[in-house]
């Protein structure tokens, strides 16, 4: 891809040949190698749409880990990222500088946290057929449509070298692509609803961005447990503290700094890290716009016990409207 005239949305997707929307640059080599990826026992998968809390749930399981001494993390652990092809679409040279990511997986030591946004079907043959450890963080669709907007305006702002400023119309091409299932990584509801159809399995944990706002010690202590790591009281608060976003903040730009200084150019981690902001979609969306996401909503998640907060009709819902 030629960045120099990557000049709106859609020319960050790549249909795959089943017409399935994914990062552009995104190469067949790329998922067949993802697909016969080989899966350890003790691998962990935090998988996440895009923007629901993808970075922070990583830092989360790295600093558990390591009973939240964030000293003992860089940037090795925050770059093991399935998707290469993002790196790809957005800086080629990011990819010349780490290497290919799947293949840096294949010596990364034990246990692995693999970071990825496929959806459940493009997950690796291995863990589709023998799950292991999979953490599944949801996030409000209407909170994610406008923070993956902003993402994507500064994708845009790299690409092409120049200001690209926030409009209704901007915002209105985004959300069309959004809603329709046409942006990278496909719809939102299918998406969710996909790995809603692990939920009963052991080795799956699911939780929203929301419980992890509203009390994180509580979440940590969960994720713990679930991996099967024991904190005591001044542990947890260690990873609380590290997983703030000050703490968050620092520690990506010393990982940027360090990188600059051994000669890397690799994409701004910055860009991943941000204050997660619920209910801003008030201030984007027009009535017609949130009709159309409450339409799809009803249609395509009643069946979905983990979203029953984000309905229409919902206490929590109808108190923001």
């Amino acid at each position: 891809m030629d960045r120099d005239k990557i000049l709106s949305f859609e020319q960050l997707v790549l249909f795959d040949k089943n017409g399935f929307p994914l990062p552009a640059n995104t190469s067949e080599d790329f998922m067949k190698e993802l697909h016969d990826m080989k899966v350890r026992e003790d691998d962990i998968f935090v998988v996440t749409y895009p923007k629901s809390g993808t970075h922070w749930m990583q830092e989360i399981v790295h600093l558990i880990l390591v009973e939240g001494h964030g000293e003992m993390l860089d940037s090795r652990h925050r770059q093991v990222v399935i998707e290469v092809a993002d790196a790809r679409s957005i800086s080629p040279e990011a990819v010349a500088a780490n290497g290919p990511i799947l293949r840096l997986m294949k010596s990364a030591p034990s246990p692995r946290v693999l970071t990825t946004h496929v959806p459940s079907s493009f997950l690796p043959k291995q863990q589709r057929e023998t799950p292991r450890k999979l953490i599944y963080v949801y996030r409000h669709p209407k909170d994610v449509i406008v923070s993956y907007y902003h993402f994507m305006l500064k994708i845009l702002e790299i690409c092409t070298g120049e200001k690209v400023v926030h409009s209704k119309q901007q915002f209105a091409n985004f959300f069309d692509l959004f809603i329709s299932g046409k942006f990278q990584y496909g719809s939102w509801f299918d998406h969710v609803t996909g790995y809603y159809e692990y939920r009963d399995n052991v080795n799956f944990l699911a939780i929203s961005f929301e419980a992890m706002k509203k009390d994180l010690r509580a979440a940590v202590q969960e994720i713990a447990s679930f991996i099967g790591q024991h904190l005591d009281d001044a542990s947890v608060g260690r990873v609380v503290e590290g997983a703030s976003l000050n703490s968050m903040k620092k520690s990506f730009r010393k990982d940027q700094d360090q990188n600059k200084a051994l000669g890397k150019n690799v994409l701004n981690t910055e860009l991943f890290v941000n204050k997660g902001q619920m209910r801003q979609w008030k201030d984007y969306f027009t009535a017609e716009q949130n009709q159309r996401v409450d339409h799809l909503f009803c249609k395509k998640m009643q069946n979905c016990h983990w979203t029953e907060p984000y309905a229409p009709d919902s206490e929590e819902e109808s108190s923001t409207t």
